[in-house]
Parts: structure tokens; C-alpha cells; sequence
């Protein structure tokens, strides 16, 4: 009888932390769908959901690191917007954005490109508020380079 009880808590404990699973997983699925949308591909060990900072990891060209940069912010203001709209309970709203961008210097070297925003700021973007180049100019003034 014991060992029946102890499956049914832990099945009833599974049961209960689905939705949130179900969460995060909608929300990792709309960042890869916009960034498929721009031909850049990613996987979802890219992708960090902790309690309050959304962060995506992405490796651009030499050129090309801000259409990355761009790309990855308002691909997570657009799930950011699409979990609002939802308005469930378990919904994953980060209020922070951060991008990182690897960008090779060398064959081997890299230089990684760090930015955050608020989650306000890449929704602007994501819905077309804030022009690119306004937003590249915000976000430059705090970027870090590792």
C-alpha cells in the first residue's frame, strides 16, 4: 500500500508542474520559430529562462553580429508580448533581455557581444514601436564585450 501512495504523490507533483513546463517550452518554441524566420538557427541549449532574465546565446558572422542582436531581442519580445496576450496563470515574462553574440575575430577567437534591455524595450521592437536603429543606439550604450 505504501509503495502505491508514493507514485501517486510524486505522479499527482508531475501533474501539478506540467503547466509550467508547458510555458516554457511555448516560449522557447516562439524565439526559435521568429529566429528561424530570419534564417538563423537555434537550439534550445541557446536559450536560458531563469526567474527574471530571458538569455539567448547566438554565433553570427564577421558582419553581421547586430541583424543577430536585433534578431534575438525581438524574437524574445515577441514571445515575451505572445505570453502577456495569453494571460495565464504560469506564463513566463521575464523582465529583462539579455543577447550574447559571438563574433569571430580569428580562426578560433571569438569576441561576444553582451547587451540587456528591459522586457518593455524588446517588445517595442518586436512590434515595430521603436525604430532598429533607435534600439541598437540604446542598447550600445551599455553593451559589454568579452
Amino acid at each position: 500500500m505504501q509503495p502505491k501512495r508514493i507514485l501517486f504523490i510524486v505522479l499527482f507533483a508531475l501533474i501539478l508542474n506540467a503547466d509550467g513546463l508547458f510555458g516554457n517550452y511555448a516560449f522557447k518554441k516562439k524565439v526559435k520559430t521568429v529566429c528561424k524566420s530570419y534564417r538563423i538557427p537555434v537550439e534550445s541549449s541557446q536559450l536560458s529562462l531563469d526567474s527574471d532574465e530571458f538569455s539567448i546565446t547566438m554565433e553570427s558572422g564577421r558582419n553581421n553580429f547586430e541583424m543577430f542582436m536585433l534578431v534575438g531581442f525581438a524574437s524574445a519580445g515577441q514571445a515575451i508580448a505572445h505570453q502577456k496576450q495569453m494571460g495565464l496563470a504560469n506564463a513566463y515574462t521575464p523582465g529583462t533581455v539579455r543577447v550574447s553574440v559571438a563574433v569571430p575575430i580569428s580562426k578560433g577567437d571569438f569576441n561576444t557581444f553582451v547587451a540587456n534591455c528591459s522586457a518593455d524595450m524588446a517588445i517595442s521592437l518586436a512590434d515595430g514601436r521603436m525604430d532598429s536603429s533607435e534600439f541598437m543606439q540604446e542598447i550600445m550604450k551599455n553593451m559589454e564585450i568579452l
